[in-house]
């Protein structure tokens, strides 16, 4: 029985293997990029296979499932919790959101000072309570999937939607000179809507690069394991409050939601999952 394990797991991590290799080639095209979002999974499989091998072959295994865990705990440090700090939930909140009566008063009463949303339909009735008690801010309202929205209890120096690749962002700035982006991407389930993806994130990390103290929210449809997701840290000077791990999309459990900071501190953390497919994030963004 082991051995047929042993032979079926074998092969199993070689597919891992390839996978693996073929979605940190990404870069070069958009499907090869749909397999970089798997590292734990590929671990996983690794580190099973290491237990049913002998000689070289569990080595080998046993290395690369530790290199792959080492870096879904990336960042090996995160910011502390402060005391003097703005509150910020992110949240996907699912465009057909069965429970909208009750996220929103989850939202109300989580204790944000801002609370930054994809997906809200805002022709629903039920989230009118949220936008009463957030009553500055600014929306781009639609029916659809791009839908966004950044409300705020009390006033913003500004908040505007703007359109990256033809699809909506927001920036929204606060006192004491920090600026906020709220941002949702298209999903990369074909070829046209890869290319726009890529290009929203590059023209959203030459904007975040520009601004002095940045907080990025978003659904950025990118796992940590992505070399687009790289490229946008690298080219916005941005880092991550969370580690990669986290998984914040079902079914597969990947880490989709990101709270990425240009210049500053905040502690992140995901709340539990209610009514959509995402879970919300909570954010304590230190002032400056």
């Amino acid at each position: 029985m082991q051995s047929w394990l042993a032979h079926r797991f074998t092969f199993l991590a070689w597919l891992a293997f390839a996978a693996f290799i073929v979605g940190q080639l990404g870069a070069l095209h958009w499907f090869a990029e749909l397999f970089s979002h798997f590292v734990p999974h590929y671990a996983a499989v690794f580190a099973l296979t290491t237990f049913l091998l002998r000689g070289r072959g569990r080595y080998l295994c046993a290395t690369l499932a530790l290199a792959l865990t080492a870096w879904t705990l990336l960042p090996f440090r995160t910011d502390p919790p402060s005391d003097d700090a703005t509150r910020l939930v992110w949240y996907n909140v699912h465009l057909d959101n069965p429970d909208a009566a009750g996220e929103s008063a989850r939202l109300v009463t989580s204790g944000a000072d801002i609370v930054a949303l994809a997906e809200i339909n805002l022709r629903y009735p039920s989230w009118q309570a949220l936008r009463q008690h957030y009553p500055h801010g600014c929306a781009h309202a639609d029916d659809n999937p791009f839908a966004l929205a950044v409300f705020a209890r009390t006033p913003l120096v500004a908040c505007e939607v703007i359109f990256l690749a033809d699809y909506p962002a927001i920036r929204a700035a606060l006192p004491n000179g920090r600026v906020l982006y709220a941002a949702h991407p298209p999903p990369p389930i074909n070829a046209d809507l890869a290319r726009a993806r890529i290009a929203y994130l590059q023209a959203l990390a030459a904007r975040i690069a520009a601004e002095e103290h940045a907080l990025l929210l978003g659904d950025l449809n990118s796992s940590p394991y992505s070399p687009h997701y790289r490229a946008l840290l690298r080219e916005g000077g941005l880092r991550a409050s969370t580690r990669n791990f986290t998984p914040t999309w079902l079914p597969l459990g990947l880490n989709l939601d990101h709270a990425l900071l240009h210049n500053g501190r905040a502690h992140t953390i995901a709340l539990p999952w209610h009514s959509s497919d995402h879970r919300p994030l909570q954010i304590d963004w230190k002032k400056p």
